[in-house]
C-alpha cells in the first residue's frame, strides 16, 4: 500500500510539474507535428526517462541536499543561462523553419526523437530543485516513506506522470494545430520566448 501511495504521489507531482503548456511539453506537440505521432511518444519517452532520473536524484539525495544547499543554488543558477541558451535555440529554429516551409523535403525531422527528449529534458535544471522541494516536504510530513521502497515508488510514479502528460501532448498535437493554427505554427519562436521570460524570472528571484 505505501508503495503504490509513493507511486501516486510522485505522478502527481510530475503530473501538476508538467500539465499546462511549456518548454518540453510543447516540444512534444511540435516533434509530434513534424514527425509524427510515434516520433512525438519517442520524444515523450525521452523526456520521461529523464524525469524518473532527476526524481531519483532528488529524492534519493534529498538529506544530502540537506546538508549541501549550495549545490542547488548552482542548479538554479546555471538553469538561466541554460534557459538563454535554449530561447536562443528555439528562436534560431524557427527562423530555420519559416526557411524550409518553401524547401523541397519540407524541413524533416532528423535524429532519435527519444536521445533528444532525454538531452531537452536534461536542460530543465530546474527538475532536480523541484522534486527536491516536493519531496523533501513528503519526507518531512510523513506523506512519502522514507525507506528505499517508498522513495523508488516516488521516482517511479514521476516517470509515469511525465509520460502521462508528454504523450497526451503529443497525442493531440494534430488537434491543438486544428483549433490553433498560430500557435503551432510560430512554436519555435513562441518557446524561445517564454524560456526568455523563464530566465529573467530566475534572474530576479535569484539576484533581485
Amino acid at each position: 500500500m505505501e508503495l503504490l501511495t509513493a507511486v501516486l504521489i510522485g505522478l502527481a507531482a510530475a503530473a501538476g510539474a508538467t500539465f499546462f503548456p511549456g518548454m518540453l511539453n510543447m516540444t512534444s506537440v511540435n516533434v509530434s507535428l513534424r514527425a509524427g505521432r510515434r516520433a512525438g511518444y519517442a520524444f515523450a519517452a525521452g523526456m520521461a526517462f529523464t524525469f524518473t532520473a532527476q526524481a531519483g536524484v532528488a529524492i534519493f539525495f534529498a538529506n544530502y541536499f540537506t546538508t549541501h544547499p549550495a549545490i542547488i543554488g548552482m542548479l538554479k543558477q546555471w538553469a538561466v543561462v541554460a534557459f538563454l541558451f535554449l530561447a536562443v535555440f528555439f528562436l534560431f529554429k524557427g527562423y530555420r523553419a519559416r526557411v524550409a516551409e518553401a524547401a523541397p523535403d519540407g524541413g524533416r525531422y532528423r535524429g532519435s526523437p527519444f536521445l533528444r527528449g532525454i538531452l531537452l529534458a536534461l536542460m530543465n535544471l530546474l527538475t532536480v530543485p523541484y522534486f527536491f522541494a516536493v519531496g523533501g516536504w513528503l519526507l518531512a510530513d510523513d506523506h512519502l516513506s522514507a525507506d528505499a521502497l517508498g522513495r523508488l515508488g516516488f521516482m517511479l510514479g514521476a516517470g509515469a506522470g511525465a509520460m502521462l502528460i508528454f504523450g497526451a501532448y503529443a497525442r493531440l498535437a494534430e488537434w491543438m494545430q486544428r483549433k490553433a493554427l498560430f500557435l503551432t505554427r510560430n512554436i519555435n519562436f513562441l518557446l524561445g520566448g517564454l524560456l526568455a521570460i523563464l530566465a529573467l524570472v530566475q534572474s530576479i528571484r535569484l539576484y533581485g
